[in-house]
Protein backbone atom coordinates (compact mmCIF):
# COMPACT_ATOMS: atom_id res chain seq x y z
CA UNK A 1 0.00 0.00 0.00
CA UNK A 2 1.46 3.46 -0.68
CA UNK A 3 -0.10 6.75 0.46
CA UNK A 4 1.54 10.09 0.28
CA UNK A 5 2.37 11.85 3.20
CA UNK A 6 2.71 15.38 3.49
CA UNK A 7 4.48 17.02 6.40
CA UNK A 8 4.05 21.00 7.38
CA UNK A 9 3.95 23.08 10.11
CA UNK A 10 0.05 24.40 11.83
CA UNK A 11 0.51 27.11 14.22
CA UNK A 12 3.62 25.93 14.81
CA UNK A 13 2.88 22.43 15.45
CA UNK A 14 4.36 19.50 13.33
CA UNK A 15 1.43 17.93 11.43
CA UNK A 16 1.94 14.84 9.45
CA UNK A 17 -1.14 14.89 6.36
CA UNK A 18 -2.14 11.55 5.35
CA UNK A 19 -5.31 9.68 3.47
CA UNK A 20 -8.04 8.98 5.74
CA UNK A 21 -10.19 6.62 4.68
CA UNK A 22 -13.41 6.82 6.26
CA UNK A 23 -15.05 3.76 4.98
CA UNK A 24 -13.01 1.68 6.52
CA UNK A 25 -13.25 3.30 9.65
CA UNK A 26 -16.73 3.19 9.67
CA UNK A 27 -16.55 -0.48 8.66
CA UNK A 28 -14.85 -1.49 11.07
CA UNK A 29 -16.96 0.76 13.83
CA UNK A 30 -19.80 -1.35 12.47
CA UNK A 31 -17.77 -5.12 12.95
CA UNK A 32 -16.29 -4.31 16.26
CA UNK A 33 -18.35 -2.07 18.09
CA UNK A 34 -19.54 -4.91 20.56
CA UNK A 35 -16.91 -7.50 20.51
CA UNK A 36 -12.95 -7.57 20.95
CA UNK A 37 -10.87 -7.79 17.58
CA UNK A 38 -8.92 -11.06 18.87
CA UNK A 39 -9.15 -14.27 20.86
CA UNK A 40 -9.56 -12.59 24.68
CA UNK A 41 -7.97 -15.99 25.88
CA UNK A 42 -4.37 -14.00 24.74
CA UNK A 43 -5.67 -10.96 26.76
CA UNK A 44 -5.35 -7.52 26.10
CA UNK A 45 -1.98 -7.39 24.67
CA UNK A 46 -2.64 -9.26 21.74
CA UNK A 47 -2.19 -6.47 19.20
CA UNK A 48 -3.83 -8.93 16.59
CA UNK A 49 -4.57 -6.78 14.82
CA UNK A 50 -4.14 -3.89 18.26
CA UNK A 51 -5.32 -4.61 21.81
CA UNK A 52 -8.19 -4.82 23.13
CA UNK A 53 -8.60 -2.94 27.10
CA UNK A 54 -12.85 -3.05 27.55
CA UNK A 55 -14.88 -4.48 29.90
CA UNK A 56 -17.66 -5.69 28.06
CA UNK A 57 -16.43 -8.87 26.03
CA UNK A 58 -12.78 -9.61 27.80
CA UNK A 59 -9.74 -7.24 29.34
CA UNK A 60 -9.01 -5.76 32.43
CA UNK A 61 -11.51 -3.32 33.54
CA UNK A 62 -8.48 -1.91 36.05
CA UNK A 63 -7.83 0.28 32.58
CA UNK A 64 -11.17 1.94 32.51
CA UNK A 65 -12.11 0.42 29.41
CA UNK A 66 -11.70 0.43 25.56
CA UNK A 67 -13.05 3.95 24.55
CA UNK A 68 -10.17 5.53 22.88
CA UNK A 69 -8.85 2.08 21.78
CA UNK A 70 -11.43 1.34 19.73
CA UNK A 71 -11.91 4.79 17.89
CA UNK A 72 -8.46 4.30 17.58
CA UNK A 73 -8.24 1.47 15.76
CA UNK A 74 -11.21 2.68 13.96
CA UNK A 75 -8.99 5.36 12.23
CA UNK A 76 -6.00 3.06 11.45
CA UNK A 77 -8.25 1.03 9.84
CA UNK A 78 -9.06 3.78 7.68
CA UNK A 79 -5.86 3.84 7.16
CA UNK A 80 -4.69 7.13 9.20
CA UNK A 81 -0.96 6.60 10.40
CA UNK A 82 -0.37 5.08 13.60
CA UNK A 83 -0.76 7.71 16.48
CA UNK A 84 2.56 8.51 17.84
CA UNK A 85 3.43 12.08 17.97
CA UNK A 86 2.94 13.19 22.03
CA UNK A 87 0.23 13.51 23.38
CA UNK A 88 -0.37 10.23 21.93
CA UNK A 89 1.56 7.48 23.48
CA UNK A 90 1.14 4.73 20.39
CA UNK A 91 0.56 2.38 22.98
CA UNK A 92 0.43 -0.66 23.41
CA UNK A 93 0.76 -2.10 20.22
CA UNK A 94 2.69 0.75 18.64
CA UNK A 95 0.23 2.33 16.85
CA UNK A 96 -2.82 3.84 18.76
CA UNK A 97 -3.94 6.28 21.91
CA UNK A 98 -5.72 4.16 24.96
CA UNK A 99 -6.68 7.36 26.93
CA UNK A 100 -9.63 9.45 25.73
CA UNK A 101 -8.24 13.09 26.51
CA UNK A 102 -4.94 12.11 25.05
CA UNK A 103 -6.49 10.92 21.79
CA UNK A 104 -8.63 14.39 21.26
CA UNK A 105 -5.15 16.16 21.94
CA UNK A 106 -2.95 14.61 19.49
CA UNK A 107 -5.48 14.33 16.67
CA UNK A 108 -5.81 18.17 16.98
CA UNK A 109 -2.27 18.98 17.83
CA UNK A 110 -0.36 16.40 15.10
CA UNK A 111 -3.03 14.89 13.02
CA UNK A 112 -4.79 18.13 10.86
CA UNK A 113 -8.34 17.53 12.90
CA UNK A 114 -9.76 20.55 13.77
CA UNK A 115 -11.26 20.59 17.33
CA UNK A 116 -15.03 22.79 18.52
CA UNK A 117 -15.43 22.12 22.03
CA UNK A 118 -17.81 23.99 24.21
CA UNK A 119 -19.85 22.87 27.15
CA UNK A 120 -23.02 21.07 25.27
CA UNK A 121 -21.40 22.27 22.03
CA UNK A 122 -23.61 21.56 18.98
CA UNK A 123 -22.83 19.65 16.27
CA UNK A 124 -20.54 22.15 13.68
CA UNK A 125 -21.70 22.20 10.16
CA UNK A 126 -19.12 20.47 8.74
CA UNK A 127 -19.18 17.29 10.56
CA UNK A 128 -19.13 14.09 8.79
CA UNK A 129 -19.58 10.19 9.53
CA UNK A 130 -15.96 9.63 10.13
CA UNK A 131 -15.46 11.87 12.51
CA UNK A 132 -14.74 12.36 16.67
CA UNK A 133 -16.21 12.97 19.53
CA UNK A 134 -14.63 13.21 23.16
CA UNK A 135 -16.48 14.00 25.49
CA UNK A 136 -15.11 16.03 28.99
CA UNK A 137 -16.49 15.91 32.64
CA UNK A 138 -15.90 19.49 33.84
CA UNK A 139 -13.67 21.39 30.91
CA UNK A 140 -12.76 20.77 27.14
CA UNK A 141 -9.28 19.53 28.70
CA UNK A 142 -10.34 17.47 31.72
CA UNK A 143 -8.66 14.16 31.93
CA UNK A 144 -12.50 12.75 32.59
CA UNK A 145 -13.16 11.48 28.97
CA UNK A 146 -14.83 9.55 26.66
CA UNK A 147 -13.83 8.73 22.91
CA UNK A 148 -16.87 7.85 20.02
CA UNK A 149 -17.05 8.02 16.34
CA UNK A 150 -19.35 9.50 14.00
CA UNK A 151 -21.42 6.93 12.39
CA UNK A 152 -23.65 8.31 10.79
CA UNK A 153 -25.99 11.70 10.49
CA UNK A 154 -29.29 10.85 9.06
CA UNK A 155 -30.32 15.03 9.15
CA UNK A 156 -28.63 18.16 9.99
CA UNK A 157 -27.99 18.00 14.38
CA UNK A 158 -29.02 14.20 14.26
CA UNK A 159 -25.16 12.79 14.80
CA UNK A 160 -25.24 9.19 15.71
CA UNK A 161 -21.76 7.39 17.44
CA UNK A 162 -20.64 4.67 17.86
CA UNK A 163 -17.99 3.17 20.70
CA UNK A 164 -16.70 0.66 23.37
CA UNK A 165 -17.41 1.00 27.23
CA UNK A 166 -20.01 0.74 27.41
CA UNK A 167 -20.87 -1.20 23.87
CA UNK A 168 -22.82 1.37 21.75
CA UNK A 169 -23.73 1.23 18.10
CA UNK A 170 -25.57 4.43 16.21
CA UNK A 171 -27.05 5.92 19.02
CA UNK A 172 -27.92 9.40 19.48
CA UNK A 173 -24.43 11.71 20.70
CA UNK A 174 -26.78 13.32 23.24
CA UNK A 175 -26.94 9.54 25.20
CA UNK A 176 -24.18 10.66 27.63
CA UNK A 177 -25.16 14.28 28.03
CA UNK A 178 -26.05 13.32 31.96
CA UNK A 179 -22.34 11.78 32.22
CA UNK A 180 -20.54 14.82 30.43
CA UNK A 181 -20.96 18.27 30.76
CA UNK A 182 -18.52 19.19 27.06
CA UNK A 183 -18.15 17.95 23.93
CA UNK A 184 -15.12 17.94 22.06
CA UNK A 185 -15.62 17.61 17.91
CA UNK A 186 -12.93 16.71 16.16
CA UNK A 187 -12.94 16.59 12.15
CA UNK A 188 -10.60 15.52 9.63
CA UNK A 189 -9.67 18.02 7.12
CA UNK A 190 -7.13 16.32 5.33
Amino acid sequence: MSYLLIIFLLNGALVRGSSYNRTGALEYASNWWDSANHNCATAYSACSPWSYWGEESCGYSSHGGDCANFVSQCLLAGDHQPLVESPCRGYPCGKEEVGAANLGACLAKNYGWVSTCGAHAAPPANLVPGDVLIYHGSSCTDTEAHATIVTDIPAPGDVRISCHSPDTSNASYTIFASDFGYYDWLHFEG
